[in-house]
């Protein structure tokens, strides 16, 4: 029973692409970017994302980037639901607020 849920799951997530990657003027910041944005406080922390996703579903984040468009830091988030669905979520790194990534890419 395992070995069919792991099979699912992979399936699942190999079919979930983010909706940045690869996108114009949009690229994926390193750790140690995010880790000095957070402490010029530019931008939230991951126990604050993690405490969003905790208000807004019951899932688990899985993955996690920080994007950057010329004037937008995004978080884009895999969160795995408790059906074990995987969506992905994409909230505006410096308010918290989650965001249509269709609307950001446009910026």
């Amino acid at each position: 029973m395992k070995m069919i849920f792991t099979a699912v799951f992979l399936a699942v997530f190999s079919l979930t692409t983010p909706v940045y990657s690869g996108g114009s003027g949009i690229k994926a910041l390193d750790y140690e970017a995010c880790r000095l944005l957070v402490q010029e406080g530019e931008i939230l922390s991951m126990t604050e994302l993690m405490e969003l996703v905790n208000r807004l579903s019951e899932g688990k984040i899985i993955d996690t980037r920080l994007l950057q468009d010329e004037q937008s830091y995004i978080y884009e988030m895999e969160i795995a639901s408790a059906d074990g669905m995987v969506n992905m979520l994409y909230v505006d790194a410096r308010s918290g607020v989650v965001t249509d990534p269709v609307t950001v890419d446009n910026k």
